[in-house]
């Protein structure tokens, strides 16, 4: 999108644009960040090349000037209201990936935990002393001792049948938590519109170049 409308940004975005998506599968993951200081540092960074390529603000800003235009998009209004429609967009998107992932994980975690639980020294006992049934001598033509079988295994899984309602009801909730992830919740569909909000962000700056370039101007922002 930079690439074909706005050419003379490609020298120096790419490398806030990167910084932004990292920001974004950080936040995913866990990260302390906040969607509304990932989008402000977005155009905070942009607008500095706005300013001087978009905007004719001068190529040669004086030391320091960087810092100051950085601050001055959000109390100059540069860029509309297009910077608190990301950030709302992509909070719902983004907060219930990162729910969904956490509760995955921590399934995950569950899993992994019950495959390497050791049965406890009476389960082996007891475990042992099924080699007296005749079904597990291959003597398939003596009665099983169901009795006998059922009364070992509650006696070794009786933890883990403690558990099933709890797992249950968390499968129910995983399954819940991902088919609302739609419409504003789809974080693919809200991350394939961010060009185009930003496009229109930019539009906006251009379109009140004058503006902005009396509002950030030596004697009054900058």
């Amino acid at each position: 999108m930079l690439r074909s409308e706005f050419p003379a940004l490609i020298p120096g975005t790419q490398g806030s644009v990167a910084q932004f998506f990292l920001d974004v599968s950080l936040y995913i993951l866990g990260s302390d960040s906040t969607v509304d200081h990932m989008v402000s540092t977005f155009f905070g960074r942009l607008f500095p090349l706005v300013y001087r390529r978009l905007l004719g603000g001068g190529a040669s800003p004086a030391a320091g000037s960087d810092e100051c235009l950085r601050g001055a998009w959000r109390d100059a209004g540069a860029f509309g209201a297009y910077p608190k429609l990301m950030m709302t967009r992509l909070s719902r998107s983004l907060l219930a990936t990162r729910v969904f992932l956490q509760a995955l994980n921590l399934g995950i975690e569950v899993v992994n935990t019950t495959n390497h639980l050791r049965p406890s020294r009476d389960c082996g006992r007891s475990l042992l002393r099924l080699w007296y049934c005749p079904q597990c001598q291959a003597l398939l033509g003596v009665p099983v001792c169901r009795g006998f079988c059922q009364a070992v295994m509650q006696g070794c899984l009786g933890g883990a049948a403690e558990v099933q309602p709890h797992w249950r009801s968390y499968v129910d909730g995983l399954g819940k938590l991902a088919g609302g992830m739609r419409g504003e919740q789809d974080m693919e569909a809200v991350v394939l519109r961010l060009p185009s909000m930003i496009r229109l962000a930019l539009k906006y700056a251009v379109n009140a170049r004058s503006r902005l370039a009396a509002a950030v101007s030596p004697h009054r922002l900058c």
